[in-house]
């Protein structure tokens, strides 16, 4: 998660959980009963259980969201597996 500044510089922004990625090694996820991963992309926080899985947004302003895949399994590299949709809620 990058906050954008208005010359257009991306940086790491400040939040109340020091958190600025999800990814295999984040402590305390928790997965749906199918074993999918639901995370939640706000400038507050969503509060209960979702509060795990949240990725703090900037408190303000336009923001930058990436994925990356480091070492993906053939079926993302060759396009069999795509992301679900970023959904607003």
């Amino acid at each position: 998660m990058y906050e954008a500044t208005d010359e257009g510089q991306l940086y790491l922004t400040a939040n109340p959980l020091d958190r600025y990625s999800i990814g295999d090694r984040t402590k305390g996820l928790r997965t749906n009963s199918d074993g999918s991963l639901d995370i939640w992309i706000s400038r507050s926080d969503p509060g209960g259980d979702r509060t795990a899985n949240w990725l703090p947004a900037p408190a303000s302003g336009p923001f930058s969201l990436s994925f990356r895949a480091y070492w993906p399994r053939e079926e993302f590299r060759d396009g069999r597996y795509r992301l679900p949709p970023i959904e607003r809620v």
